[in-house]
């Protein structure tokens, strides 16, 4: 397969760095041909097998079409999505084959819940090699985590950001439309930012400018249909639209002829969202679509997002404000590939450009506009109109209110410490303040560049922790040390309490990083000063505890655990899941006798359908006891349609399809009624 010399340079990398290490990066922009990278690597190993990982079907069917499309044979593979990888379990696990393993978007492994699944995928196949392919490493709010760094150890095959593929003329220098049409989404993140204060003047005279700005807004007209028509030259292209939510969807969708009449009075909408049971046909409609005189729009909210690309896309129109720089960065790329020469036209109608982290790095994009121009011109447009200049200065002016409010935060901070002897966790508030928030946001400004030095040192005096994974750490830790204070010794497995049950996980997580070489001399010398022993337990022994767990809950409930209980807590639906899995090794033959009769001595049932069969039975005996004869076929006992039942075990019987204990059960009944 041909790969383009950029990624000849990146795939290269990727050879060298596994030569000496297990875990690589590759991080480029959206439309630099990421996928290629994966397809060459498994075109160049197919005596090896690959686990391929990504956060949505769409990529995989993107992926498998490229694969046809190079002569790529793709047999070797497996592909799965992060939800489902969560809910394997470790013999599942354990029985897939991978010599790699493919992270595709891989800074979505960092979100709470899809980092666990990822987190035993890597524990279990630690031999395996892992390459990872992400536009965006950085988990901006998530107090700008580098995925990068935490899963692969910073080792990059290549760390091209969006300005560096478009200098080096990879993608091309996009034309980008602001339009200060819709304050709305800045109002809205300022009003509720004003609304959570506590303080009541500081409160009135925010909303108070809020309100102003509300009437400044709704009083102008900014004229979307003339921006189209001024903008957009293929009057006959497609168009992504990407929307904050299914109603903001609708409404533009609704209003899609209006903004667009003065460009193409034919215009051909789509929609595209992940509650809607017509996606994928509206998806391959408006991908198929042909130019037949239409301007064409695909109007979605979260499904391509990432790792989608459609051959042929003139421009994204984005309706979606975000203080995701991730997000934003993702929908700008929809537009971008390395294959097309056309400029694409960005339209950033309700300016995300200016946010956050996003703003910082789209100014050197900027730059290389105002430097490649022809005779002067800037290649990126920006269209603003000077009639909302007061609007700007008013939102300004309540960003600096905000601002202002920072000392009164550090002072309240100030106090929580004296009080509690730590710093708040995320969601915890105090004197009207959400300070676990902010104090989050303040690692995300300085992560980014933003934090005023003096603010920092400010901070440091208090022995702020800038490492919020460490906090979590910490957090844990403290939670860990008042239990065993509280309680005079650790939780135990079979400790039925939601507060035991998630400090026993954390336990036992240590324990696995412990085994694995991840957990740092200073974290095991606090856990050890605990008396926590560190050596993960033996597989009889865990096996013993599960059975511990199962016994009691077999002696409070009179029964084994079902689907429905999984609700209650994480350690039910953990038992519930290990009693299927001892079903799955007893009739695989590989349970141990003594494990067998231990089970059994409970009640254990090996077979949930002959469970089920016995317990209709026995509703047939006690119909027979109650009536004294053989039900008819539409009669029930109670709810139950035992004579449908009953005349479907006959027919069975005839068939000679019953094992010989049912036959003989059935027999003993009839020869009795008869």
């Amino acid at each position: 397969m041909l790969l383009r010399p950029h990624n000849q340079i990146t795939y290269s990398n990727i050879l060298r760095l596994f030569r000496t290490t297990n875990r690589v990066a590759a991080v480029q922009p959206t439309g630099t041909g990421k996928s290629f990278l994966m397809l060459q690597l498994i075109g160049d190993n197919k005596e090896k097998h690959f686990l391929i990982f990504s956060p949505s079907s769409y990529i995989f069917s993107q992926i498998k079409t490229h694969a046809e499309n190079n002569g790529v044979s793709i047999e070797n593979c497996d592909f799965i999505t992060y939800s489902r990888l969560l809910m394997m379990t470790a013999e599942e696990l354990a029985k897939l084959s991978a010599d790699y393993i493919i992270l595709d978007e891989f800074h979505r492994c960092g979100a709470v819940e899809w980092s666990r699944g990822v987190e035993n995928l890597l524990a279990a196949k630690p031999a395996a090699k892992v390459l990872g392919t992400s536009a965006t490493p950085m988990r901006y709010l998530d107090s700008c985590r580098n995925m990068a760094e935490e899963l692969f150890g910073g080792n990059y095959a290549v760390n091209m950001s969006l300005a560096e593929a478009i200098r080096e003329k990879i993608l091309p220098l996009p034309v980008y439309i602001t339009s200060m049409y819709s304050f709305s989404g800045e109002i809205a993140r300022l009003e509720k930012r004003a609304e959570a204060s506590e303080n009541p003047y500081f409160k009135k005279l925010l909303l108070g400018k809020i309100r102003k700005a509300k009437t400044m807004v709704s009083d102008m007209d900014c004229g979307l249909d003339k921006i189209f028509q001024r903008h957009i030259a293929n009057k006959n292209g497609k168009y992504i639209v990407f929307c904050a939510n299914v109603e903001r969807l609708n409404q533009a969708f609704s209003k899609a002829d209006e903004w667009f009449h003065l460009v193409n009075r034919k215009v051909e909408k789509y929609k595209v969202f992940s509650r809607n049971s017509e996606s994928e046909s509206q998806f391959e409609a408006f991908r198929d679509s042909s130019d037949n005189g239409a301007i064409r729009l695909l109007f979605c909210i979260d499904m391509l997002n990432e790792g989608v690309h459609i051959d042929g896309i003139d421009g994204v129109i984005m309706l979606r404000a975000t203080q995701s720089a991730n997000v934003f960065y993702q929908q700008l790329g929809r537009a971008l590939s390395c294959s097309k020469g056309a400029k694409p036209v960005i339209f950033d109608i309700v300016n995300n450009y200016e946010t956050g982290d996003a703003a910082r790095q789209y100014s050197e994009i900027m730059e290389i506009g105002r430097q490649s121009g022809d005779g002067g011109e800037i290649d990126i447009q920006f269209e603003l109109y000077d009639y909302v200049r007061d609007i700007r200065e008013i939102l300004d002016d309540l960003k600096n209110s905000f601002e202002q409010s920072w000392e009164a935060v550090y002072e309240a901070l100030s106090a929580f410490l004296v009080q509690y002897g730590r710093f708040p966790n995320y969601d915890e508030e105090y004197e009207g303040f959400r300070l676990g928030m902010w104090c989050s946001n303040q690692r995300v400004l300085r992560n980014s560049g933003s934090l005023p030095q003096e603010r920092i040192e400010k901070l440091d005096k208090l022995g702020f922790v800038w490492d919020a994974r460490d906090e979590r750490w910490n957090t844990s830790y403290r939670l860990v040390k008042r239990y065993i204070e509280k309680h005079a010794g650790l939780p135990k497995r079979t400790d039925v309490s939601e507060e035991a049950g998630s400090i026993y996980q954390w336990i036992s997580n240590q324990k696995q990083y412990f085994k694995a070489g991840q957990l740092s001399q200073e974290r095991a010398e606090k856990l050890l000063d605990l008396g926590i022993d560190l050596v993960a337990k033996s597989d009889a022994d865990s096996w013993n505890e599960n059975y511990d767990l199962l016994c009691d809950f077999v002696s409070r409930h009179g029964r084994f655990p079902v689907t429905s209980d999984t609700k209650e807590c994480e350690q039910i639906y953990k038992l519930y899941r290990w009693t299927l899995r001892q079903m799955q090794v007893y009739n695989d033959g590989d349970m141990p006798e003594q494990r067998a009769e231990l089970l059994e001595k409970i009640g254990f049932v090996w077979d949930k359908d002959e469970e089920l069969w016995n317990k209709r039975f026995s509703v047939l005996k006690a119909f027979i006891s109650d009536n004294g004869r053989l039900p008819k076929a539409r009669e029930k006992y109670g709810s139950d349609s035992i004579g449908q039942w009953y005349n479907k075990q006959m027919k069975f019987y005839r068939n000679n399809s019953l094992s010989a204990g049912k036959r003989r059960k059935l027999e003993e009944i009839i020869s009795d009624n008869n």
